[in-house]
């Protein structure tokens, strides 16, 4: 075996696989959370929740396929197709389910007033900034599925193309991080 090659044995493919799915377990817990939480919008908060914490969860997977897109590399076309796509649907059920809870958000005695009564800077700032640049994944992602599936598995020939579907899921998963992030703030502010 030469200096630098390593290779995983079976044990630890499996602990690392278990670790993986315990931490996808309990992250997913907590939207699961909000169905039970006593509020009229629980049901909304619940979906909302893990439609956007399933998306983080598969962009950020995402993310480790693009890096070898970017650097030039033979990629699995094939699989890498569906997960785009899967991602491209996740985003689209949370920029769905945000846009339904959104209503709730800024309605009467909603959490935007009890915000911007408490701490006006954070809305100014922090919401105003979310409300856009949480729907910016869904688009980008769409975009890079629709050159994976155009394309087909010739666009392995093309350097620019696929630099250019994994510098898309890059940038969408830094949004996507972006506004997961500070829909927790929100959360943590104040439950819808």
């Amino acid at each position: 075996m030469s200096a630098g090659h390593y290779t995983h044995d079976n044990f630890g493919k499996t602990v690392m696989r278990s670790q993986i799915a315990i931490a996808l377990l309990l992250l997913l817990c907590l939207p699961l959370a909000n169905f039970w939480f006593p509020s009229a919008y629980s049901i909304k908060a619940g979906i909302h929740g893990l439609s956007a914490i399933s998306a983080l969860a598969v962009g950020t997977y995402l993310t480790h396929r693009a890096l070898p897109l970017v650097k030039g590399m033979q990629v699995q076309l094939q699989s890498l197709r569906r997960w785009v796509l899967a991602a491209t649907l996740l985003n689209l059920a949370g920029a769905i389910s945000g846009n339904w809870i959104y209503m709730r958000y800024r309605g009467q005695d909603g959490p935007r007033d009890w915000i911007l009564e408490r701490v006006p800077a954070i809305h100014n700032v922090l919401m105003e900034f979310k409300e856009f640049v949480s729907l910016f994944p869904f688009p980008l992602m769409l975009s890079a599925t629709a050159l994976l599936y155009y394309y087909g598995l010739p666009m392995q020939t093309r350097r620019d193309l696929c630099r250019f579907v994994g510098i898309t899921i890059l940038v969408s998963w830094s949004f996507l991080l972006l506004g997961f992030v500070v829909g927790l703030v929100l959360a943590k502010l104040r439950f819808v």
